[in-house]
């Protein structure tokens, strides 16, 4: 069971944005041919964005750049998934101004301002005896996607406001998510502020 804010009549602004602390050039989704002795894709943790080194979300330099609008593979992450708890991706536009969040549990899925679903009943099967997934979100062309392997367990296209507002999104970060869990980096179309490392900035011990 889903719900459109935009389609209900809801104002669907985002009213929290940030200041920029650094501005970088945006890194498209288009891979150039990969080199067979560079290494692409790694594996970090999804380091919190929300702490005072991070300026609560506010420090560009513990995001990630990604055009995710047309990025094919969008965000990876393995985590822990329980109905308690959020896994957030914060967004941001190329300013570096936070346009809402993507949070999923077992509960549901939302995107802020837009979409309030009901987690699909397969989210919770296709967790490993741990309570772990591996799962990614896909903005491309305007289409939310919650992917797992090769299914798309949840899809809704976005429209009009929504669609806009999200289409700006060019960098992510996590909140309140532990060095447990972790995202793919994938080198070929995304760039991490200096603050994303494999330790987290000293934070995550490896």
């Amino acid at each position: 069971v889903c719900s459109s804010y935009l389609s209900s009549g809801i104002n669907a602004e985002y009213g929290v944005t940030t200041t920029p602390t650094t501005e970088a050039a945006l890194i498209t989704s288009t891979p150039a041919d990969d080199p067979d002795n560079v290494v692409y894709d790694e594996v970090y943790p999804t380091c919190d964005c929300w702490t005072p080194e991070c300026g609560y979300c506010t420090n560009l330099e513990c995001t990630v750049q990604q055009d995710l609008a047309n990025s094919d593979r969008g965000i990876t992450v393995t985590s822990t998934l329980t109905r308690k708890t959020l896994n957030t991706i914060v967004l941001y536009d190329q300013e570096g101004d936070q346009i809402g969040k993507f949070q999923i549990s077992l509960r549901g899925i939302w995107l802020s301002g837009c979409l309030q679903c009901r987690a699909p009943v397969a989210l919770r099967q296709a967790r490993d005896e741990e309570g772990r997934l591996t799962w990614s979100f896909s903005l491309k062309d305007g289409v939310v996607r919650m992917i797992v392997g090769e299914e798309v367990l949840y899809e809704q296209e976005l429209v009009g406001e929504c669609k806009e507002k999200y289409s700006r999104a060019v960098r992510f970060a996590f909140d309140d998510m532990s060095c447990e869990n972790t995202f793919l980096y994938r080198r070929s179309e995304m760039l991490a502020g200096d603050k994303i490392t494999p330790d987290c900035s000293g934070r995550c011990s490896q």
